[in-house]
């Protein structure tokens, strides 16, 4: 039976199982999506999610500095201690983690991190322990992290277009879910994770960094 946290006092918890989307080869068609491969494009809007690489870091960067001030003005205590910083981008880029969200006019307007690990079951330290339950306990799964949206580019679905490629990839390497966390303070990543159908299960206390200690709420969704 799952634990209920104090921390997660308020928090109305979705634990129904998403279902699988359906793949057909290496693409799926939807209302507001194409997807093939590493590209992702929009039907209202045009653009291309693809790996990052060196000469996007300041790009990234500057979309991550903006973030973390929105999130100060706004009382949230999340990325206000240094993290991350150019050093995190420009690590994710040589382990092929990072990607960007890029319209066809070649502008940068989102970035994050899909982390996996093909030796071991678990690509997030943090995760290994939950107050509450996983959907997949005992599956292999990718983490995405370090998710931004530039300040002008909000609003457009741009965090929901990077997560549901994040997903289609996962699903494509055979992965069971995606697994992501945010602070409880942070309703637009909750109300951006809900809309692209991750659901809430439970607390997690991350075990690295300068925020080791800290505790983040988990979402997860099937893929």
């Amino acid at each position: 039976m799952m634990k209920t946290s104090r921390f997660l006092a308020g928090l109305p918890l979705r634990l129904t199982r998403q279902g699988k989307r359906p793949l057909n080869g290496s693409s799926y068609k939807s209302r507001q999506l194409v997807s093939s491969s590493e590209h992702h494009m929009r039907e209202r809007e045009r653009m291309i999610i693809r790996p990052a690489t060196h000469s996007d870091v300041e790009r990234m960067d500057e979309i991550c500095e903006a973030a973390k001030a929105a999130m100060r003005n706004m009382g949230i205590d999340q990325w206000q201690d240094g993290y991350p910083n150019r050093a995190c981008w420009e690590a994710d880029v040589d382990e092929g983690f990072a990607y960007v969200a890029e319209t066809d006019e070649g502008t940068i307007v989102g970035m994050f991190a899909l982390v996996t690990n093909a030796e071991t079951r678990d690509p997030e330290p943090s995760y290994g322990e939950i107050d509450g339950a996983w959907l997949t306990p005992e599956a292999k799964y990718a983490a995405v992290h370090r998710v931004g949206v530039a300040a002008e580019a909000k609003g457009r679905g741009i965090a929901g277009t990077m997560l549901n490629f994040a997903c289609d990839k996962a699903a494509q390497m055979g992965l069971a879910s995606v697994r992501i966390d945010t602070h409880a303070d942070n309703k637009p990543m909750q109300r951006a994770l809900r809309k692209a159908g991750f659901s809430l299960c439970g607390v997690i206390t991350l075990v690295e960094g300068n925020d080791a200690g800290a505790q983040r709420i988990a979402f997860e969704k099937l893929v």
